[in-house]
């Protein structure tokens, strides 16, 4: 897996798992018609990367093909530091380690060119593929919300890595 700028040829992948609800059901995101879409996919092609207080997008790629199969966004609290983060990945790309590896890479990355001291990310209790690939990264559960979501109440973790325990955890997972 890469991580890599959304480019326009993304459309039609990006527009299939964005339509997908059991995809977007934890997802803070909602569908986009092809017009809104078509816009997001040019603006994120084009956008800063780690602009202070915004959400960016950048897209999960088969190293091999180059196919999207799903998006990682990145915003930088430029408040306290931290970097806040999520993922999706399309349905047949799911359960074969892509969202793992494109967490962990990304984590690297953040900590590779930004300041920010830690790395942070929300998930819905009942989406347990999330929390089990942000736990294989090192992160760890900080807190626990109970919230409303979509109108539906829930509890949701919010999930923590340092810089110090990311270069830790990637030193033991490197032998």
């Amino acid at each position: 897996m890469v991580l890599r700028r959304l480019e326009l040829a993304d459309l039609r992948r990006f527009q299939a798992y964005r339509h997908d609800r059991v995809v977007g059901r934890f997802q803070g995101w909602e569908p986009q018609p092809h017009a809104e879409a078509t816009r997001f996919l040019e603006e994120m092609s084009q956008a800063d990367l780690f602009p202070p207080g915004t959400w960016f997008q950048l897209g999960i790629a088969s190293g091999s093909t180059n196919e999207l199969v799903g998006d990682v966004g990145i915003c930088i609290r430029a408040d306290d530091r931290r970097a806040e983060i999520g993922f999706t990945v399309a349905r047949e790309a799911q359960g074969r380690g892509v969202g793992t590896e494109a967490v962990r890479g990304l984590i690297d990355f953040i900590f590779e060119h930004t300041t920010v001291t830690a790395v942070v990310a929300v998930t819905d209790q009942r989406n347990i593929p999330a929390g089990r690939s942000l736990a294989r990264v090192g992160m760890r559960t900080r807190e626990t919300l109970r919230t409303i979501f979509r109108g539906e109440p829930c509890v949701e973790h919010m999930w923590t890595i340092s810089r110090a325990a990311a270069r830790d955890h990637g030193a033991r997972t490197d032998r």
